[in-house]
């Protein structure tokens, strides 16, 4: 009878096995469920500093673009419209210009050799998007054949998906003006600012904060035989007579050849 009792005493019941297991499991799941938010919390962080980082290329590659901006009022370097209406995309915002820091060899050999390039932004529709209609993706085109008797649809290079609008405003000294074309009126803007507006999470009325650049311009001519006028810095009017009592610029010797902008007839 004693080695009964002994026996019982040295070991555990079912209902304390039981009482260790449930214990465990409610730790395990807690266990569990923790390391579950963490990694979620880690997922996070590396999809938003992905986000962050596509989000600062896409505006220093249209900052680059704008500060190496060309416009002779020429054939070549002719080129400087943007406004609110969709123009190729459907969605709002639209920019056209030429520039000289568009040189991608990935645009094919006629970009890359070219030395003034047309660089197009706008907003199309985006075939992934899963925020809903209204989300669309940042697209660029480069063309070099700039002189070429039929010019080809340059190919669409996405930059910035989960956008739904892109406002362009450029600045004439005064104010802000929602559009703007060189070919109605030859006058340079004195700075460009764009801002692209992302989508709300989930496609909801709440929206993030919009991504600007803002560039001034400056120095932006490039000389074309067929323009009478060398003129640059801001609000700069290519083509036409410059103030003064002659009706010819300025000479630098004794010929009536107007001076380059490195020789203090412009501005750099």
């Amino acid at each position: 009878m004693k080695r009964t009792m002994r026996a019982r005493t040295s070991g555990f019941t079912l209902i304390e096995l039981s009482l260790a297991l449930v214990a465990g499991s409610f730790i395990l799941l807690a266990i569990y469920g923790v390391f579950s938010r963490v990694v979620h919390l880690r997922d996070d962080v590396i999809e938003r500093t992905r986000e962050i980082r596509v989000r600062t290329h896409v505006a220093n590659l249209i900052r680059n673009d704008l500060r190496g901006a060309r416009y002779s009022g020429g054939v070549l370097a002719a080129s400087l419209v943007g406004g609110a209406q969709a123009q190729s995309g459907g969605f709002p915002g639209y920019l056209r210009f030429t520039t000289t820091t568009a040189r991608d060899v990935d645009h094919g050999d006629d970009v890359a050799s070219a030395d003034i390039q047309e660089v197009e932004y706008y907003v199309t529709a985006d075939p992934g998007a899963t925020t809903g209609p209204k989300s669309g993706q940042l697209v660029r085109t480069v063309s070099g054949d700039l002189l070429a008797p039929t010019r080809q649809t340059p190919p669409e290079e996405p930059l910035l998906a989960g956008i739904e609008s892109m406002e362009v405003t450029f600045f004439d000294g005064n104010t802000w003006q929602t559009s703007w074309d060189v070919s109605q009126d030859p006058t340079l803007p004195q700075a460009i600012r764009i801002r692209l507006q992302p989508v709300g999470e989930g496609g909801g009325s709440r929206k993030p904060a919009p991504i600007e650049v803002l560039v001034p311009w400056v120095t932006q001519v490039t000389i074309d035989p067929n323009v009478k006028t060398v003129a640059a810095g801001p609000a700069a009017v290519i083509g036409t007579k410059p103030p003064g009592n002659g009706t010819t610029p300025p000479a630098t010797g004794t010929g009536t050849t107007p001076p380059s902008p490195t020789s203090g007839g412009a501005t750099k």
